[in-house]
């Protein structure tokens, strides 16, 4: 155990229907594993006395209303992950400014607080589109969570600071980045915030790397409910699984890669490290207080 105080966050979003919509073309609601996986979640950061910011797709807030207000009143942080899930940088900047206004009003109506954090899907803010964060300013965000300071073959900004501070953008407004957490391997800098690398390391790796980050900043830690559920998902899944192709089935695989290891290490975590939500993780900080 250290001094320092980490940040837990949980990004959710239903495996079934993202993987029915990204691989097999087609739409579908948010299913019920997402509330149930979710729960799972809430009842063991009850049990440990842990708080944390669940960044909500606005889809999944409106297809199960009940989860969010349950989040709310469990004293939890609520933020947005967009709506449907689309990466930004395959979007319009009116489309983004629709998600984004749509996800931030379902959510604070239905628990009557205001939301002040935002990810995007896939972290897909970079260089190239961080305009979208003067959009977050125009709708009263204060802090933003979306870069991944590492070169990925799906996102990333390699060489941006692992540290959160304020950002100053184009316009001449500023708000606070709250980077993902990287470590460096043999003189590699790699994903070390959770999410597949959690599900792929063993436990001594992410202790390893939440330790050493703690000697000069918080660890951003991040999940999916879905990392806790185990297949087979749903007939109707499985049976578009047999159907597609060898690569699908392949990438899909390595998403269920190890899952059986995630909720016994997410124990382990959370008892070993302080963790909370990423709001107070800012405030903790003088310069950022939002």
């Amino acid at each position: 155990m250290t001094d320092q105080v980490h940040a837990l966050t949980v990004d959710v979003e239903d495996a079934v229907n993202q993987a029915m919509r990204n691989f097999f073309h087609q739409d579908m609601e948010p299913t019920e594993r997402v509330y149930e996986n979710t729960m799972r979640l809430l009842d063991l950061f009850a049990e440990n006395h842990v708080l944390g910011t669940f960044f909500i797709l606005g889809e999944v807030a409106r297809a199960h209303p009940q989860l969010i207000r349950e989040i709310h009143q469990q004293g939890h942080e609520l933020g947005i992950h967009g709506f449907s899930h689309r990466r930004y940088l395959a979007m319009s900047k009116a489309e983004i400014r629709e998600e984004i206004i749509r996800s931030k009003a379902i959510i604070e109506d239905l628990t009557g607080a205001e939301v002040l954090g935002h990810r995007a899907p896939e972290f897909s803010i970079t260089r190239k589109n961080l305009w979208v964060l003067e959009l977050l300013l125009d709708q009263g965000f204060k802090y933003d969570s979306s870069i991944y300071p590492v070169k990925t073959s799906r996102y990333g900004w390699p060489g941006f600071s692992p540290d959160m501070d304020w950002l100053v953008l184009e316009d001449g407004r500023k708000i606070i980045e709250v980077p993902l957490s990287v470590t460096d391997v043999l003189g590699k800098r790699i994903p070390a915030s959770g999410g597949g690398s959690f599900r792929v390391f063993p436990y001594a790796f992410t202790r390893r790397t939440v330790k050493k980050l703690s000697q000069d900043r918080p660890y951003i830690f991040y999940m999916h409910p879905y990392e806790i559920d185990i297949p087979p998902f749903q007939d109707f899944y499985m049976q578009a699984v047999r159907k597609t192709s060898f690569r699908n089935r392949l990438q899909l695989n390595i998403y269920w890669f190890n899952r059986r290891s995630v909720f016994p290490k997410l124990g382990k975590l959370i008892k070993e490290f302080r963790f909370t939500t990423l709001k107070d993780v800012i405030n903790s900080r003088p310069e950022l207080e939002l």
